[in-house]
């Protein structure tokens, strides 16, 4: 029996933060409320922000996140553990995805004070391991595949 493998290319943006350095930042969806995401190889999970999906899905039920937070920084922080539903990357669409919650005030408060956009989610690479991504800098696309 063979499978087909479908592709999807999303569109992302490369956003300066300072001379050669930079964030892969690409529009996404949950229910359908847009969002932003950071695409980080080097998030070992794919996380939200707390406040933003309490905020958008207050009946949405959250269970504390006992095993290890690891952090650039720090490892002394909350995350919650939580399923969301419809997860939309341009047409690539995960009906169930489980996530970390935590807070990302301090990425946004950097981010605002050199006036980009707010930042809701970052997409790591469980995401992108599962999904095969493939990142083209050149054409600016993130390539998954189911």
């Amino acid at each position: 029996m063979k499978h087909t493998i479908q592709q999807y290319s999303v569109k992302f943006k490369l956003v300066t933060l300072e001379p050669d350095n930079y964030h892969i930042v690409l529009k996404a969806s949950i229910e359908g409320r847009p969002l932003n995401v950071i695409i980080d190889t080097g998030a070992s999970h794919s996380c939200f922000d707390l406040n933003f999906i309490r905020d958008l899905l207050p009946e949405l039920s959250m269970e504390d996140n006992d095993g290890l937070n690891v952090g650039v920084g720090t490892s002394d922080f909350e995350s919650k553990l939580s399923t969301i539903q419809n997860l939309r990357l341009g047409r690539f669409l995960l009906k169930q995805y489980d996530i970390v919650l935590l807070d990302m005030s301090n990425i946004n408060e950097a981010y605002k004070m050199m006036h980009k956009p707010l930042i809701h989610g970052i997409i790591g690479s469980d995401f992108l391991m599962k999904y095969q991504a493939v990142i083209d800098y050149g054409e600016k696309t993130l390539t998954l595949q189911r």
